[in-house]
């Protein structure tokens, strides 16, 4: 997310940072001269109010990242993971990319442009072991894109799915130094590259990782 931010502002854009944690958005956007916006993905009104102090500061939403996520990991079995951790799954994965669509396609409908770009994963095309409601709820967001591109390509609106395979990024533990030492393993930054170019192109599936389309 961060490193998306860097590579927008870096294009010109007017950027607005959002997280769950205020203060790391704040520090990101001051970083780089943009906004930011404490939410919770997970609540439609604050993913609304998201949307609505953005445009208020900066004007329409031309293009939305959408790239909050998690993982649990099973305990044991692949069914093993409680019902609340399959349910923050769906929302994160799922549902964010959903909220944020529900709010900003009629803007963007009604003018003919913009872009979403929800973060899936590898695991979204193939699986991750340990992991079914990661993987489970990952198939679901490409799918989501899927619908949203097939459906509204047409009003001029482009859609972006964005599937890496292994980032050092926190939610793994990792960094940039580790990512060095790894050749499958990229940074944030090489995502967020990737990103931007699938933007620029009007790609559909964004593939960091070239090599998860020849498993």
């Amino acid at each position: 997310g961060a490193a998306t931010a860097r590579a927008a502002a870096a294009k010109g854009a007017k950027v607005c940072v959002s997280d769950l944690d205020g203060g790391k958005a704040k520090a990101v956007a001051a970083e780089i001269g943009g906004m930011a916006v404490q939410c919770d993905v997970r609540d439609e009104a604050a993913v609304q109010n998201l949307v609505e102090k953005a445009t208020q500061a900066q004007g329409p939403v031309d293009i939305f990242v959408s790239n909050a996520g998690l993982g649990k990991g099973d305990p044991s079995h692949a069914a093993s993971q409680p019902d609340e951790d399959w349910m923050l799954n769906w929302q994160v994965h799922v549902m964010a990319h959903v909220y944020a669509s529900r709010v900003l396609l009629p803007q963007m409908i009604e003018r003919g442009s913009g872009h979403l770009v929800n973060v899936a994963s590898a695991a979204g095309l193939l699986n991750q072991i340990g992991d079914a409601a990661y993987s489970a709820t990952k198939h679901a967001a490409v799918s989501f894109a899927e619908s949203l591109a097939i459906t509204h390509g047409s009003d001029g609106i482009g859609v972006s799915v964005v599937c890496p395979q292994y980032v050092a990024t926190p939610l793994l533990g990792l960094d940039d130094t580790d990512a060095a030492k790894q050749e499958t393993l990229l940074t944030a930054d090489d995502v967020a590259a990737a990103i931007v170019d699938g933007v620029e192109t009007n790609r559909f599936l964004l593939l960091s990782h070239p090599q998860v389309s020849q498993y």
